[in-house]
């Protein structure tokens, strides 16, 4: 993912394969608020030097905030917290691969101090793989997450979660869907899903992605206030173009454009009527822009909080001359 206004650096990434979900929605008391089972918490107690970890054992189905406002992708919400996050994509996507990455807002314009951020970003996906090759140059180009040559992705998501770790909450949610040839929706059913879920869409381009097909480009955009936004409207274009539908494209956001919506429909090479990759994105863009801000203003006075203590500290040591 590549990020504008304060932009995305890529960052190193710790693997992680998400235990299968367990059950039905009526859980025993074990499982907290989050989902999570007690014995698999995140506050459990490190295992030692000949234990293995425990898995966190995800509650399904996912329980979704009610009070959280605004759209959703596949039931993930903005303003989910991170535990939640992992649980509800540990029960979407139980055998999925997950990959945490450690930087969302790029730190070049972030100035995080001494802290080290971690699981900034999540990403699962699913689909069809084979083990790596290294036998030449070309075939090491195709390993991928995991160690794995990915030969089909069928489904993407991606989460954005800046924050201090611990009370990360999702700022950002793309989902990529592909369909192999004969397996494909007509476009029209696509579209009537995406009109259902979200209204009628406030502007349309699109653009021929000649061997990949046809590229529409649908987006639902509203101003920091949630007005929806008309085509006559100074900031339609502006705030249109803020959201890309894959996670891993380029993003930006403006201050005074509100929750943004887009949807990219790309259609089959040799038919237009049907649909092989659907990727639908969304964040607040006025939100992630203040948020952007307050992360910074939260950095600063921990990092002012650990230097005064450090100080405090020092005054107390003797120096022998």
């Amino acid at each position: 993912m590549k990020l504008g206004k304060t932009g995305l650096a890529l960052a190193l990434a710790s693997l992680l394969v998400l235990s299968a979900c367990g059950g039905s929605g009526e859980g025993s008391a074990a499982y907290d608020e989050n989902g999570y089972d007690g014995n698999g918490d995140i506050d459990a107690p490190a295992a030692g030097p000949g234990d293995a970890p425990k898995a966190k054992k995800a509650k399904c189905p996912a329980k979704v905030n009610k009070d959280l406002p605004g759209p959703d992708i596949a039931g993930f919400k903005l303003g989910m917290t991170f535990a939640e996050a992992e649980n509800a994509i540990a029960c979407h996507m139980p055998d999925g691969l997950v990959v945490y990455e450690n930087e969302f807002f790029n730190t070049r314009g972030l100035n995080t101090g001494t802290m080290r951020l971690e699981k900034q970003i999540i990403t699962a996906q699913t689909g069809e793989t084979t083990e790596c090759s290294y036998g030449s140059y070309d075939a090491m180009q195709k390993c991928g997450a995991g160690n794995r040559q990915w030969d089909f992705i069928s489904e993407k998501i991606t989460l954005a979660t800046p924050g201090v770790p611990g009370n990360q909450k999702v700022h950002g949610v793309w989902r990529t869907q592909n369909w192999k040839e004969g397996e494909m929706p007509a476009k029209a059913a696509v579209l009537a899903a995406l009109t259902e879920k979200y209204g009628p869409y406030q502007y349309y381009e699109g653009r021929d992605a000649n061997y990949f097909g046809y590229v529409n480009e649908y987006n639902w955009v509203t101003d920091s206030a949630g007005n929806v936004l008309s085509e006559a409207h100074p900031l339609l274009n502006q705030c249109a173009n803020g959201v890309n539908g894959r996670g891993d494209e380029h993003q930006s956001w403006s201050n005074g454009c509100g929750m943004s919506v887009t949807a990219m429909v790309r259609t089959f090479r040799s038919n237009p009527d049907v649909v092989e990759e659907l990727s639908v994105g969304m964040f607040d863009q006025t939100a992630i822009y203040e948020y952007g801000e307050q992360f910074q203003n939260e950095l600063n006075e921990i990092e002012a909080q650990r230097r005064s203590q450090e100080l405090e500290k020092a005054q107390n040591t003797k120096v022998d001359l």
